[in-house]
């Protein structure tokens, strides 16, 4: 009777939590434009699936896009379709949703390894780590990916541990094969190399067999099968080729784009799991002191580090590539936590609070830093010209500094008298950041958008350039695409092309970045007049047209 009354507290508990973490995520999920360069890009090319019907081959500015697979789009398309076009909060609902599925499998998954308690941590420190929060709120694949092999590790442990896991088994391949149909063949390497791996360290790979292996395959298979081979007769040889090969063994062995050391997820990860990443040398030490115990770590562990390992031999890196193995970080620092949160740090276990207490000093002196630098450009942006912009007005700035330079106060105050438990600890850091996330949502992220936003800039353009005029890019327009409505603009790269456009006598008018201008000969400047010009994020954008005397 009592442990039915604390299970339902906790599922109560964790309803209270969700619903929260749902408020945060979708409250204001369209308050800010669409971002350069990832977002308008993927927004685009669902939009012109609804706008031309094709939604077996994507398409981009009017070309077929091979770069992914179309379930993505799919998702923004049908959530777009009330709204009669791709909106801001339409493009980010599937990923927000997806990562709100994420924080449930996590605590479900944490909750069959150990408890409902430390699957309540579990979620709380998902939501809260900086990388995940971030991923969840923009136009990504990798949430999407991440629910589905999430997912699929969650049902082949279910699988494993009842004694005829079958269906639990067969419906992982269906995850499996969605993951494949979100972003390709990561998506079979990342539950099947943690399902082999798991097993092989555990010596059970006897049990492969009944993992129903041959109809498993025939499952992923078939699943993409229905899109692909419809999209490769429809897309010929060229986008079979990119699509089979180019993006996925391409990127693997010798990426075209985001090139990087075996070593970037070293310090990539430490910093978008912040402030939870504070605590993985004090956890792996506490693990490893207690490595005789049944600590029953083996399953998030290996999911951690293989996936950390082979993502880190694949050429093409990027943080939120690192998105599917965060559940499993997230498990194992709550474990960690509630391995001791009630545990009598004092006597002979005295030694595990210095566990606590220097990634504490380390997230107050984080926030000190902050709260310094903050203060300093509030008060001395009227001094300085260079600072005396929008950007560092005292309307974002001075809230920010407030909360970070309470937030030091009350850790401070919380480090001084924490003596035996450190459960204070624990409410204060998730408290901060929860807060902080409802600030990013509110606040942060809608005051700094119109410095990175393209749609000013757009509304000029569109009274300049009527819909009949020509309008070419010497860049990937999709920005443009996307905030003029208006596809496809034409690529032009060639000189030569470029000098017979401009000496038409025709008017034409183009898009271009800072760096075209300044590559341009003496030439070229002379037969073109700039018209507008904006900076959107880091890059400066002209347009401009041919002179046409």
């Amino acid at each position: 009777m009592l442990k039915t009354i604390m299970d339902r507290a906790e599922n109560i508990k964790f309803a209270g939590l969700i619903f929260l973490f749902a408020c945060i995520f979708f409250v204001n999920l369209g308050g800010w434009d669409l971002k350069n360069p990832d977002e308008p890009r993927y927004a685009q090319i669902a939009r012109e699936m609804m706008e031309t019907g094709q939604y077996i081959l994507p398409h981009l500015n009017g070309e077929s896009y091979p770069d992914k697979p179309p379930l993505f789009f799919w998702m923004i398309a049908l959530v777009s379709k009330p709204f009669s076009d791709v909106t801001a909060f339409s493009a980010r609902f599937p990923a927000a949703l997806a990562g709100l599925g994420m924080i449930v499998l996590t605590c479900l998954f944490a909750r069959k390894l150990y408890n409902p308690f430390t699957g309540f941590l579990a979620a709380l420190i998902l939501f809260t780590s900086e990388g995940f929060f971030m991923t969840s709120i923009s136009v990504h694949f990798d949430t999407i990916l991440s629910f589905w092999t999430t997912l699929a590790l969650f049902l082949f442990y279910c699988g494993y541990t009842c004694s005829d896991g079958r269906k639990y088994f067969l419906s992982a391949y269906v995850c499996i094969g969605l993951a494949v149909l979100t972003k390709g063949p990561i998506g079979i390497l990342i539950p099947l190399l943690t399902m082999f791996l798991f097993l092989l360290t555990g010596k059970q790979l006897p049990r492969l067999k009944e993992m129903c292996i041959g109809r498993g395959i025939l499952i992923v298979v078939g699943i993409v099968a229905v899109w692909l081979v419809p999209a490769c007769i429809i897309g010929g040889e060229e986008y079979t080729g990119n699509i089979l090969f180019k993006q996925t063994f391409g990127r693997a062995v010798n990426s075209y784009s985001h090139r990087s050391p075996f070593y970037y997820y070293l310090y990539k990860f430490p910093l978008h799991f912040l402030p939870w990443s504070l605590f993985i040398p004090s956890a792996a030490i506490y693990f490893w002191r207690n490595r005789g115990a049944k600590l029953n770590i083996q399953l998030p562990l290996i999911w951690f580090a293989g996936i950390f390992t082979f993502l880190s031999l694949v050429s093409c890196k990027r943080g939120l590539y690192l998105v599917p193995i965060y559940p499993a970080a997230a498990i194992l620092i709550a474990k960690f936590w509630d391995d001791n949160i009630s545990v009598d740090l004092s006597g002979a276990k005295a030694i595990q609070l210095k566990l606590f207490k220097t990634p504490l000093l380390l997230f107050l002196a984080v926030f000190l830093i902050l709260f310094a630098a903050s203060i300093g450009i509030a008060v001395f942006a009227a001094k300085f010209s260079f600072l005396n912009t929008r950007m560092f007005s005292s309307s974002v700035l001075y809230p920010v500094a407030w909360f970070l330079g309470l937030s030091c106060i009350a850790g401070i105050i919380i480090y001084m008298t924490m003596q035996k438990r450190i459960k204070y600890f624990l409410c204060f850091i998730a408290t901060d950041m929860v807060i902080l996330s409802v600030m990013v949502v509110l606040v942060i992220f809608p005051f700094f958008n119109s410095f990175k936003s393209a749609k000013q800039f757009c509304g000029r353009i569109e009274k300049i350039v009527s819909r009949d005029d020509t309008l070419i890019a010497l860049f990937e327009p999709e920005l443009f695409n996307y905030f003029l409505h208006r596809y496809p603009i034409p690529k032009v790269k060639d000189t030569e092309k470029l000098e017979a456009l401009l000496t038409s006598g025709e008017k034409v008018y183009f898009l271009l970045e800072e760096k075209h201008y300044k590559e341009a000969s003496k030439k070229h400047k002379q037969m073109i007049n700039i018209l507008d010009m904006d900076k959107i994020g880091h890059t400066l954008y002209y347009l401009a047209s041919g002179k046409t005397d």
